[in-house]
């Protein structure tokens, strides 16, 4: 959620009525809402309320698939596939502050930003198709699920990691983990 601060109570030091805030609560669907000073983050002044409010379940979602589930090591090789989307971008930054080798796979109009964002190398799916480039990976990310498990493992190195977070026709992978070998 985010939004400016209506009204605080009188032990909030952080914040006062006024103030452009983001972070998480419940009842955050609602046009207003309560919320702990410590659920809460001063909105940065060059973005919009609209992204302050994507950053929390994104940013979150990309950090415990990345840290949690896949254990994200420096030096591994980590693939993003879906790596312009919302949790996408979070994770090619996660995965490189690791000090992860991170391979981000897009479309042609995000190549470069998804390279300044971090990425080490970048593939066009509209031109190359991961599954058969060669390269293997210790950790993917899957936020688009386009292409069959059985594609995905051949990349995967013998102790790799396959984090599915995406939508494959009508079923849906909620961040599962899956390791090869």
């Amino acid at each position: 959620m985010a939004g400016q601060v209506e009204a605080v109570g009188r032990n909030v030091r952080q914040f006062k009525p006024g103030d452009e805030v983001f972070g998480t609560c419940s009842g955050a669907f609602a046009e207003c809402a309560c919320a702990r000073e410590s659920d809460l983050a001063m909105k940065p002044h060059n973005g919009s309320f609209e992204q302050a409010a994507s950053m929390p379940m994104a940013g979150l979602t990309a950090l415990q698939a990345l840290r949690d589930k896949g254990q994200i090591q420096p030096g591994q090789k980590v693939l993003i596939n879906g790596a312009a989307g919302g949790v996408g971008t979070f994770a090619v930054q996660i995965a490189k502050s690791f000090g992860a080798e991170v391979t981000g796979v897009c479309s042609t109009r995000n190549v470069e930003m998804v390279r300044s964002i971090g990425a080490n190398k970048v593939i066009d799916y509209t031109r190359e198709n991961f599954t058969s480039s060669g390269q293997h990976y210790d950790v993917i990310f899957d936020l688009v699920a386009n292409h069959s498990f059985s594609e995905r493992r051949r990349v995967l190195t013998p102790k790799g990691i396959y984090i599915g977070a995406g939508i494959m026709g009508r079923s849906v992978s909620i961040i599962g983990l899956l390791t090869s070998g």
